[in-house]
C-alpha cells in the first residue's frame, strides 16, 4: 500500500491547498503517479491545478461516498466495489500534467459542495481509505488536502491517512493550531488508526522579520507535544513570503509560470525530493528536470541561518551541509 499523506492544520490561511497543488506537479515531474484528494473548501487545489483540467465529464466524489453508504462501521468498501463505483462516476480525473518522461501523472477526485454532507451519511469512516485502496496499483503517494472544519468529512480523511504534513505560517496563532491538530490527531491514534507527524513546513516567510526566527526557535525549544519532538519534525527550509504564490494560485497556475526566479519556489523542490524519500520513493527523488533542475547557487531560505543577516544560502551549501 502506497503512503497516504494529509496536508493540514486547524487554522486557516497557512498554504495548505498551495502545497498540495504545488507538491502534486512537482512531484509528478518526478515521475511519481499523484492521486490528489481535494477535500477542503471552497476547493481551492482543484482550482489551483485548473490549468491542468482536460474537458471531461464526470461525476461528484459525493455520489460515490453516498453510494457506500452501507458499508458498516469500521468495514471498508471491497476493492470491486470502489473500483466500480469509481468507473461509474468517471473519478479520478486524469489531468493534463506536463511529461515527466517517467510515467508521472496527476489525477484528482476534486472538491464539490455536496461531499461533507454526504460524508455525514456514512456508517464508516473507512470509506475513503477503501476507495483510495482500490486505486493503489495505480498510484505512488496520495495528497489528501484536509477540510479545516471540525465533522465526519475530517473524520473520514484522517482514517485515511498514514501521515500529516503541516504547512505553518510563522505566526503566533498559527501555534494554537499545530497544538489543536496535534490533539486531533492523538485522538485518531487512541481509536486505533495509526497517524503520524510526518513535518512541518513553515510557509510564507519573510526573512528579515524577527518573528520568523521567533517561531522557529519556539518549535525546536518545544517539549514533546502529543507525542511528537516537534524539533525532529520541523523541516530545514522554510518557503518564502512571494506574491507570485498568489498570482499563480489564483489563475490555477504553477509558480515558475508567473516567475523566472527559481529560489521561489526551491523550497518546494526540496519538499519534493523530501516527501518521495519519506514515501519509499528514493529512486525518484534524484529525477530532477524542466523546473526542480535548480541551478547550484540557487538560493534556499535555511531556518537555521535564520540569526545571520542573509539566511538565504546556496543550495550547494545547503545540500552539502545537510549530508554532514
Amino acid at each position: 500500500m502506497h503512503t497516504v499523506y494529509g496536508v493540514g492544520i486547524r487554522k486557516g490561511g497557512q498554504g495548505k491547498s498551495t502545497t498540495v497543488s504545488t507538491l502534486a506537479r512537482l512531484c509528478a515531474l518526478y515521475g511519481a503517479r499523484v492521486l490528489v484528494i481535494d477535500l477542503a473548501q471552497p476547493g481551492s487545489t482543484s482550482s489551483s491545478l485548473r490549468d491542468l483540467w482536460p474537458a471531461v465529464e464526470h461525476a461528484d466524489l459525493a455520489n460515490v461516498l453516498l453510494a457506500c453508504r452501507a458499508v458498516t462501521p469500521g468495514a471498508t468498501p471491497t476493492v470491486s466495489q470502489a473500483s466500480a463505483l469509481l468507473a461509474e462516476a468517471g473519478l479520478p480525473v486524469t489531468l493534463s500534467s506536463q511529461p515527466s518522461w517517467s510515467g508521472g501523472c496527476i489525477r484528482i477526485l476534486p472538491w464539490d459542495d455536496l461531499v461533507g454532507d454526504a460524508a455525514a451519511f456514512l456508517q464508516s469512516e473507512r470509506v475513503l481509505a477503501g476507495l483510495i485502496s482500490a486505486l493503489d496499483s495505480e498510484i505512488d503517494i496520495t495528497l489528501i488536502d484536509l477540510p479545516a472544519e471540525s465533522g465526519s468529512l475530517l473524520v473520514t480523511a484522517l482514517a485515511a491517512t498514514n501521515r500529516v504534513l503541516m504547512p505553518l505560517v510563522p505566526e503566533a496563532p498559527s501555534l494554537e493550531g499545530v497544538d489543536a491538530m496535534l490533539r486531533l490527531m492523538a485522538r485518531v491514534r487512541d481509536a486505533g488508526h495509526p497517524l503520524e507527524l510526518a513535518g512541518i513546513l513553515m510557509t510564507r516567510c519573510d526573512p528579515k522579520n524577527r518573528r520568523v526566527f521567533d517561531i522557529w526557535q519556539t518549535l525546536m525549544q518545544a517539549d514533546e507535544v502529543e507525542g511528537e519532538v516537534l524539533s525532529r519534525k520541523l523541516l530545514p527550509f522554510g518557503v518564502k513570503q512571494i506574491d507570485f504564490y498568489e498570482q499563480a494560485f489564483r489563475y490555477g497556475e504553477a509558480i515558475w509560470d508567473r516567475t523566472g526566479n527559481p529560489s521561489h519556489w526551491a523550497a518546494y523542490v526540496l519538499l519534493a525530493e523530501w516527501l518521495l524519500r519519506d514515501a519509499g520513493l528514493d529512486h525518484m527523488a534524484a529525477n530532477r528536470r524542466g523546473p526542480a533542475l535548480l541551478a547550484p547557487d540557487t538560493k534556499v531560505l535555511n531556518l537555521s541561518a535564520l540569526v545571520l543577516d542573509d539566511p538565504e544560502t546556496p543550495l550547494a551549501d545547503f545540500e552539502r551541509a545537510r549530508l554532514r
